[in-house]
């Protein structure tokens, strides 16, 4: 799952009506209910935690995904692996973006 705006939105919308839940359900002295939705809001609180930690989704055009998961799924590699290994391979052969404004300068 790629850590997108939308993604983040829906699990940030998600913990606000877990929380409101299990506030209400604690005023209205419904226990069980109560422990129902601390332990979702606690799971999507997680979730958000690791949405926010993952590494930064970047969008690439689709023939390019289409390209890099055919090359995972010949390889048997992950997908991030494969698409790490092509940033590599990039940054090796054309260099760091600092070595191109020293050459303009």
């Amino acid at each position: 799952m790629s850590p997108t705006g939308t993604v983040r939105l829906l699990v940030v919308a998600n913990a606000v009506v877990l929380t409101i839940g299990s506030i209400d359900a604690g005023i209205g002295g419904q226990w069980d209910l109560f422990v129902l939705f601390v332990i979702s809001l606690v799971i999507s609180l997680v979730l958000l935690v690791r949405v926010e930690s993952r590494r930064p989704a970047i969008p690439i055009r689709r023939d390019l995904v289409a390209w890099l998961r055919d090359r995972a799924s010949v390889s048997g590699e992950p997908l991030t692996t494969v698409t790490d290994r092509a940033i590599a391979t990039f940054l090796e052969r054309y260099g760091v973006v600092s070595d191109v404004e020293e050459a303009r300068q």
